[in-house]
Parts: structure tokens; C-alpha cells; sequence
């Protein structure tokens, strides 16, 4: 796509092409030139987009901070899949893990020397000393 510096902006903003994305698609040349992967331009996100993403992070915070507050020695992933799933269900947002590609949680809780996406259980309990990963990820709007 040829844009002159005063045709509208590819990303739909209605600015002058100079005075939006211009020096940034210099830029992103410049490393493409390099021999560097760029991205497509289809992965830039528009303002709009930006403050959604804005508002499932904080949820996604919130939740982290809820889990925060709760975890104990005791209790098993299960029960943190259970706050997760409840939290974020209470919020109008849903849990991203729960069913992509078949997971079966809200959550992925690794623990101690699990790299990733550790599956809560009601047998995993958590016990004093243990490291605790906790993913959490929210889809909202």
C-alpha cells in the first residue's frame, strides 16, 4: 500500500497519513531492511481496541489480586480455579483457558517445578514452602 504523506491514515484514525503513522512505517522499514521480522500491520490495534484491552486487564488484575489475598497452604488448585472462574464470571467476563481446545479450568496453576499450565485439582494441595504459578487470562467485550 503507497501512501502519500497527505492521503488519510491506513489505520482509519481520518489523520493525514504524515501525521500518524508515517514515521512509525518509516521505522518498522528501517528493521525490515535490516533483515528483521516486522509484524503485519493487521496486528496493530486501534485506540478503541486498546481500551477494551484495557478493561479485561483489569479484571485480569483484579482476579490476581483476589487470588493473592486468599491463597494458603491448605488449599487445594481446585479452589483457586474456583475463584477465578467465580470472580470473573461475577465481573460479565469469561475465563480465556476455560474450554480452549478442550482445557477443562479457568486457570492453569503450576506448581513448585511444573513449567506450565498445571490443571487445578482438588489433589493438588498447596503446601507451606510451595511456589505457586497462577495464569490468569480474560476475555471482556
Amino acid at each position: 500500500m503507497n501512501l502519500s504523506r497527505n492521503d488519510h491514515c491506513w489505520c482509519g484514525s481520518n489523520k493525514k497519513y504524515k501525521n500518524c503513522h508515517l514515521a512509525f512505517d518509516e521505522k518498522i522499514h528501517s528493521y525490515k531492511l535490516k533483515g528483521h521480522i516486522v509484524p503485519p500491520r493487521s496486528i496493530i490495534k486501534t485506540p478503541e481496541q486498546i481500551e477494551k484491552i484495557k478493561e479485561s486487564a483489569a479484571i485480569n488484575t483484579a482476579v490476581l489480586d483476589l487470588v493473592s489475598s486468599k491463597i494458603k497452604a491448605g488449599m487445594s488448585t481446585e479452589e483457586i480455579n474456583t475463584i477465578v472462574h467465580d470472580f470473573t464470571i461475577s465481573q460479565g467476563a469469561i475465563p480465556a483457558p476455560l474450554n480452549f481446545q478442550g482445557y477443562p479450568k479457568s486457570v492453569c496453576t503450576s506448581l513448585n517445578d511444573e513449567v506450565c499450565h498445571g490443571i487445578p485439582s482438588e489433589d493438588v494441595i498447596l503446601e507451606d514452602g510451595d511456589i505457586i504459578n497462577v495464569d490468569v487470562s480474560t476475555i471482556y467485550n
